[in-house]
């Protein structure tokens, strides 16, 4: 069997196909062989400025759908052939057995969720960074409680209709929050129809002016938002918000602008996927059983849209390509 992968040789190349040996897991370790991939905004910015890449070459990606293919003599929860969704984590193991853009990838098995037969495993491929990046803040960062605990309150989503947005939208409906999303119009329907009860334009002028008027007027006596894009000031105008409020938890993808005013009673935190491959009780709780449950009952579902790229694992730089141009409201997906 040969493990075809697309690696990156070095800084700011493009992407060449190459044989790699197919990879042999650890004590803690699950081999899946991939039957799709996705792609995320981080991987082209690995790609052109290498953030967080220590040694070349290297294979990229976080997002794998497929069969598992072999177990460690530690995993308890999988075996051959289960159906799973995972999140590859190159990213802090900086080994590229761990990424995702091959046939065959190293997944922990607590970044690892099974995906019931009704889902593709194309749906399947969109979840992970996703589910990880919008849960990490959530529950950690925000320090959250996780259900059973319901909560009430305003959570505001900015980028409501990117896959972390998405996701993080869903999370917050279920726990219980009143969420209001702030997207594209063209996306609103999506966002609505996830668990928003009100979603706002991000191009409006009045934007912030809008969201803090609607949330008094629901009398909302907390509020907690989420930042999933943090471009265009939205992270100030997120902490304005809050502030409107008397303060409260602010949680981005990226670090907080250095010359933006930080309001008092504003606590701010970052988020990092790759946290729930550290903080592994996290991970088995949020992908083994939150994740893997949720998506049998149909109480989460994939998301944003699905963006097919034909040309299996040659094409995967044709979508990096895409990304560096911009999208959104789509994830993009490569069938292998």
């Amino acid at each position: 069997m040969s493990n075809q992968a697309a690696v990156l040789k070095e800084a700011k190349a493009n992407l060449t196909i190459e044989e790699r040996p197919i990879p042999k897991p650890g004590p803690s370790d699950v081999v899946v062989k991939n039957h799709a991939l996705a792609t995320n905004p981080v991987d082209w910015k690995m790609q052109q400025f290498g953030h967080l890449i220590e040694k070349y070459p290297a294979v990229l990606g976080s997002d794998v759908s497929g069969v598992v293919d072999a177990v460690g003599s530690d995993v308890k929860h999988f075996q051959k052939g289960d159906r799973v969704t995972g999140f590859a984590d190159m990213l802090i193991s900086k080994d590229s057995q761990n990424g995702a853009f091959q046939q065959y990838s190293l997944v922990k098995d607590c970044a690892l969720a099974k995906i019931p037969d009704f889902m593709s495993f194309e749906e399947g491929s969109i979840l992970p960074m996703s589910v990880a990046t919008s849960a990490v803040g959530i529950f950690l960062s925000m320090e959250i409680p996780r259900p059973p605990a319901k909560h009430q309150g305003g959570f505001l989503v900015w980028g409501a209709s990117s896959s972390v947005g998405t996701a993080a939208v869903q999370i917050a409906a279920s726990l219980g929050y009143t969420v209001y999303g702030v997207c594209s119009p063209r996306h609103s329907a999506m966002v609505k129809k996830l668990g928003a009860h009100e979603t706002f334009d991000y191009n409006s002028s009045s934007v912030v002016k809008d969201i803090t008027q609607s949330l008094k007027a629901s009398n909302q006596q907390a509020v907690v938002a989420y930042d999933a894009i943090v471009e265009h000031g939205s992270a100030p105008k997120c902490a304005e918000i809050l502030e409107a409020f008397g303060g409260g938890k602010l949680c981005l993808t990226l670090p907080y602008p250095e010359d933006a005013r930080k309001p008092a009673g504003v606590e701010i935190s970052q988020t990092f996927a790759a946290k729930i491959c550290i903080d592994k009780e996290f991970g088995h709780w949020l992908f083994n059983e939150w994740l893997a449950k949720s998506l049998e009952e149909k109480t989460f579902v994939p998301s944003p849209g699905i963006e097919a790229i034909d040309g299996g694992i040659q094409s995967v730089q044709k979508a990096l390509d895409i990304h560096a141009k911009g999208l959104s409201g789509k994830k993009l997906v490569i069938t292998l």
